[in-house]
C-alpha cells in the first residue's frame, strides 16, 4: 500500500509533487540476490525528497529527505567539504538523516516528527489492537473523517515545530496524550543520574539517562487537571524509562511538588553483574541500596534484576482503563512480563528477599 496525497495531508506528511520522479530500488542493494521487494524513491531533479521503505509483510515507513545526488543519481553527494560520495542504495540512505514528519505501519500506526523527536500518535499507546494490511485503509478513512479543521491546524503546527530541549526535575507532574482526544497524567519520582552524580549510592545497572515515573489512573479530555486533584488518584506501578520524552518536550511539565516518602519504587535484586566484583548479592529500591556477600547467602533468583529500560511507559490507554475500572493495579500485573518483585505473584519471594536484606 502507498499513501495518497489526501491522506498525507491528514497525517502531516509532505505531499508528493507531480514533477517528482518515482524510482524503485531493491530492498537490499548490498546483496541484490537477497532482495525480496522494492523500496520507492522520489526525486525532485537530482535531490532525493522521499523514501517509502516497504516489506513483504505489508508494513512500510515513509520518510522525507533532502539528499543531493550526483552521477545520474547513482551516488549520494557529500554533505560536508571533507565528505566523500556514497553509492545510492538503501543501506546508505538509511545512514542519512531524514527530517520532519514520518509515518510507519507495522501492524500498528505511528505518526511522528523526526526533527523534534516527538510523537503525534501511536496506535499501540492508544490501545488500538493489531491491524492487518487489509485493515489499514479503513483505519485511515476513519482518521480522515474524524479530523476537524482544528486538528489539521494542530497537526501542521506539530509538523513545523523546531527541536527543543526541556528541563525537568524530581516531583514534576506531566501531561501527555493517549490519542488525539484523551489526555493522561503522570509524575517524575526519581532522577537516577542526578542522584548518582550527587553522590547517592545506587545499583547502577540501568542504561541511559533514566527517570522513575508513574502514570495516574486517569484518562480525560481535560488538558488542565489540577495537580492537587492528581495527588488524590491511584497510580500504576512506577517504572524506569529514558528521559527522551521529557527532554524533547513530548510530555509537558505542568507543576511540581516534593516527592512523598512512601513511593513504591521498582525493586532490583540479583547477583552483581560487575566483572570486578561478582561475588555479592545486590538489592536496590529507589534510594535504598544494599549488598551482601554471595558466599553464605542464597541467591533466590537470577531473574529479578528488573533492569530493562524503555523509551516510554509499559502501559497504554486500554490497560489504564482496565486499572481504573478495577480500582487496582491487578490488570497491570496480569500482563506485565517483567520479573518485578512487587508483582503479587512473587509475594513469597519478596518476603524472603526483604528478610535476607534485613528490611
Amino acid at each position: 500500500m502507498e499513501l495518497t496525497n489526501k491522506q498525507r495531508k491528514y497525517l502531516g506528511l509532505e505531499r508528493i509533487e507531480p514533477e517528482w520522479e518515482r524510482v524503485e530500488i531493491l530492498n537490499n542493494c548490498v546483496k541484490p540476490e537477497l532482495s525480496t521487494g522494492k523500496d520507492i524513491l522520489f526525486f525532485d531533479g537530482d535531490v532525493l525528497r522521499k523514501v517509502i521503505w516497504r516489506h513483504d509483510n505489508g508494513s512500510f515507513r515513509e520518510n522525507s529527505y533532502r539528499l543531493p545526488t550526483q552521477d545520474s543519481r547513482t551516488m549520494i553527494a557529500p554533505l560536508t567539504k571533507k565528505g566523500k560520495p556514497k553509492r545510492l542504495n538503501g543501506v546508505n540512505i538509511q545512514r542519512c538523516t531524514p527530517y520532519g514528519m514520518y509515518f510507519e505501519y507495522n501492524g500498528g500506526i505511528q505518526i511522528a516528527n523526526y526533527t523534534t523527536q516527538q510523537t503525534y500518535y501511536s496506535s499501540a499507546f492508544a490501545g488500538v489492537p493489531f491491524m492487518g494490511p487489509d485493515e489499514l485503509p479503513a483505519f485511515l478513512d476513519k482518521w480522515v473523517d474524524e479530523t476537524s479543521d482544528r486538528d489539521l491546524d494542530e497537526l501542521q503546527a506539530f509538523a513545523h515545530r523546531k527541536r527543543r530541549h526541556c528541563k525537568y526535575k524530581e516531583g514534576d507532574f506531566f501531561r501527555f496524550q493517549y490519542d488525539r482526544r484523551n489526555y493522561g497524567y503522570g509524575r517524575i519520582l526519581f532522577d537516577v543520574k542526578k542522584y548518582i552524580k550527587d553522590g547517592g549510592k545506587f545499583w547502577n545497572i540501568l542504561m541511559g539517562k533514566v527517570l522513575c515515573v508513574s502514570v495516574y489512573h486517569i484518562i480525560t479530555k481535560d488538558p488542565s487537571v489540577d495537580i492537587a486533584d492528581l495527588q488524590k488518584l491511584q497510580s500504576c506501578p512506577s517504572e524506569y524509562m529514558m528521559d527522551n520524552r521529557f527532554f524533547y518536550g513530548d510530555y509537558e511539565i505542568i507543576g511540581n511538588l516534593p516527592v512523598p516518602q512512601n513511593v513504591d519504587y521498582p525493586i532490583m535484586y540479583g547477583r552483581s553483574i560487575s566483572g570486578l566484583d561478582k561475588n555479592k548479592i545486590c538489592f536496590c529500591r529507589g534510594r535504598d541500596y544494599r549488598e551482601i556477600p554471595l558466599k553464605g547467602n542464597e541467591l533466590f533468583s537470577k531473574d529479578f534484576k528488573n533492569n530493562g529500560v524503555s523509551w516510554s511507559f509499559h502501559v497504554n490507554k486500554t490497560l489504564v482503563e482496565e486499572c481504573i475500572q478495577a480500582g487496582t493495579n491487578e490488570p497491570f500485573w496480569k500482563v506485565s512480563r517483567r520479573n518485578d518483585l512487587r508483582n503479587p505473584v512473587f509475594a513469597n519471594e519478596l518476603a524472603l528477599v526483604l528478610k535476607q536484606m534485613e528490611i
